[in-house]
């Protein structure tokens, strides 16, 4: 039996990972989304990439007055085929405040995220081998806009 050995390659820009050289969203949404549950949801992830980079902007929803996303809504997955190919949650090794426990709290977005702006976050996640992101809610915006999402990797 001959194995094949591949690695990703060492990539210090960051790669979109919805059109690898483009700038477009992953997600453009007015709505909310649906969990990832199958192994061909979400975006691969370039070349086993080693940090993960988020971006959403709040593009101009608005429903007769500015809708801010409530932070809560926001949820990273990460699927790997070999651990039984299930998606879930993407949650960081961390330790309690003041205390000699570890804490492993969900990756989600912290801030509320009002009209026309943007938040930026990076993440670890080394060996996850597809990316997606659940948006549980938008309050309908009847004059427009979009919830928009970039998703990029790099390995530094």
């Amino acid at each position: 039996m001959s194995l094949k050995y591949t690695t990703g390659a060492r990539t210090r820009n960051v790669v979109n990972l919805a059109v690898p050289g483009g700038t477009a969203p992953a997600y453009s949404l007015t709505a909310a989304n649906t969990a990832p549950t199958s192994a061909t949801h979400g975006f691969k992830n370039f070349n086993t990439q080693r940090m993960l980079h988020v971006l959403v902007h709040n593009n101009g929803l608005d429903n007769g007055s500015p809708v801010s996303i409530a932070a809560s809504q926001i949820t990273v997955y990460g699927y790997n085929s070999s651990l039984g190919g299930k998606w879930a949650p993407i949650r960081l090794n961390d330790r309690a405040s003041a205390a000699e426990t570890a804490v492993f709290p969900p990756v989600t977005i912290p801030d509320s995220i009002a009209k026309d702006t943007f938040y930026r976050l990076a993440v670890p996640i080394e060996g996850v081998e597809r990316i997606a992101v659940y948006v549980a809610a938008i309050p309908s915006p009847t004059a427009g806009g979009t919830l928009d999402i970039y998703l990029g990797v790099n390995s530094i």
